[in-house]
């Protein structure tokens, strides 16, 4: 497995592959190809954690963090620079703070955003500020 992170995953297209709902196949198959190297961000993972526990209670939540810390590298960088990145993308394009989080270990990393979210994410696309993929 390569070092280098190919990919920074949002929790929608996480949880979309946790619960095999539409896209799921397309997360299935970046985990499965060895030249690439997923991870997510803390904030990220906090935005499944609480997602589970909102819907699915406290046993599935603790077992959805479980799942991702085993199959993702989690992302717990919050410098000066991450501090700043992400302040610039919560100002513009205007992205949540999650999404900010997302958006900065994305161009950090020089990886490739994998979301669900095209709502926030379609017009970060249509800019060409970081390379995204969309899994729906």
């Amino acid at each position: 497995m390569p070092t280098a992170i190919t990919h920074v995953v949002d929790a929608s297209a996480l949880v979309a592959y946790f619960k095999g709902e539409q896209g799921h196949d397309h997360v299935a198959a970046l985990l499965m190809d060895e030249r690439n190297n997923l991870a997510i961000h803390a904030v990220n993972l906090c935005e499944v954690y609480y997602g589970y526990l909102r819907s699915d209670g406290l046993e599935k939540a603790n077992e959805a963090w479980e799942r991702a810390v085993k199959l993702l590298g989690v992302l717990e960088n919050v410098s000066e620079g991450c501090e700043k990145r992400v302040a610039r993308w919560k100002v513009k394009p205007g992205l949540g703070l999650g999404d900010s989080f997302l958006a900065a270990s994305a161009e950090e990393h020089a990886a490739i955003l994998v979301t669900a979210d095209h709502g926030d994410f379609d017009p970060v696309q249509q800019a060409g500020l970081i390379r995204i993929e969309f899994i729906r």
